[in-house]
């Protein structure tokens, strides 16, 4: 019997992260790399976090049971147009955009009967994954503790139950989600800090100070403006202007954070200063403390027990029988009469 074959559209941080988590859960499946940068599959063949890659990107999906789209959100509708006449009915197509409010108005469109199709968006453990983390020292339990949003938008019950096992299987913890109210909800802690980022590198490198200036700029500018590289300027783009009335109140309450906190110097105030600051330090060691603690049990609604691969998608009793070894006996259904 052929392997099942898992499709990963797009070699960077979180693709190859989740092929190295698939690989060490499942040894019986062919994981397949695309990527438009021939580099980035390479590097995640020497990380084994793919078996093989194909430049060709509808023969990767060809025969695939689940593929993982793991690109920006404009290359989503374009990548799913292509790869839709080779996907096998029963699949299972998942995305990890931190922007999906669009996705419903093309995915009907292009996807095939009888193919789920199930976003997703995955929130690592920061105290896990710090920020600029390498590729090259993940290990396969990179996503133990993450907070995985799952957001159907065409999948059948089974499917989503399914995927839900699987998501619960790399250790995340799976928080189910319509795509309206995952934007809301991540946009304050997403996109706002990624333009926050690119604001402050702006303002100090806009003069001709920084020459001089640059060499003094260390840890803290560096995990301050990281976002700066670390994010997609077109989708953090599209999602500010997405919710431009939810973006404009963050702005403002930001805006009027840092006027308090420019009112207080010029006015010599170190102790309302040091209280700012203070408290910034205390609601950051508050949220840092609930990722430690872990996400509410109320809101796992879902079995943790690992799914089997095959059980995904041929369904649990065929894949039951399936997976019987060869040497097990039948059991006797006869009726014995008296």
């Amino acid at each position: 019997m052929a392997k099942t074959r898992i499709t990963i559209v797009g070699c960077g941080f979180i693709g190859t992260a989740i092929g190295l988590a698939l690989r060490n859960l499942y040894k019986d499946i062919e994981i397949v790399g695309h990527d438009k940068n021939l580099a980035n599959t390479q590097r995640a063949e020497k990380l084994k976090a793919i078996d093989r890659s194909s430049w060709n990107l509808p023969a990767a999906c060809e025969h695939a049971q689940l593929v993982v789209l793991a690109i920006p959100l404009e290359a989503i509708e374009p990548t799913l147009r292509a790869i839709a006449p080779d996907i096998l009915p029963g699949a299972i197509i998942t995305d990890i955009c931190a922007f999906k409010s669009t996705l419903p108005s093309f995915v009907s469109k292009h996807l095939p009967e009888k193919v789920s199709y199930i976003s997703s968006d995955i929130i690592f453990d920061p105290s896990r994954i710090p920020a600029g983390q390498k590729l090259e020292t993940l290990t396969a339990d990179v996503f133990k503790g993450a907070a995985w949003v799952i957001s159907p938008i065409v999948a059948t019950p089974d499917a989503v139950d399914s995927f839900a096992g699987l998501v619960n299987a790399t250790g995340a913890k799976p928080i189910f989600m319509d795509v309206v109210e995952h934007d809301g909800l991540r946009l304050a802690v997403e996109s706002v800090p990624a333009a926050l980022s690119s604001a402050l590198m702006l303002a100090v490198t806009s003069d001709n100070a920084w020459r001089e200036r640059q060499w003094l700029a260390g840890s803290t500018f560096d995990a301050a403006t990281v976002n700066v590289s670390l994010n997609d300027a077109e989708e953090v783009a599209t999602a500010l202007v997405a919710q431009r009335e939810a973006t404009t109140f963050w702005l403002n309450q930001i805006m009027l954070q840092l006027m308090e906190l420019r009112d207080a110097v010029e006015q010599g105030r170190h102790d309302r200063i040091t209280a700012l600051l203070t408290k910034a330090r205390e609601q950051r060691d508050v949220w840092e403390a609930d990722w430690h603690k872990g996400r509410d049990q109320g809101y796992v609604p879902v079995d943790t027990k690992r799914p089997s691969m095959l059980s995904m998608f041929v369904g649990a009793q065929l894949a039951s029988r399936m997976e019987e070894k060869p040497d097990k006996k039948p059991q006797d259904k006869t009726v014995k009469r008296s």
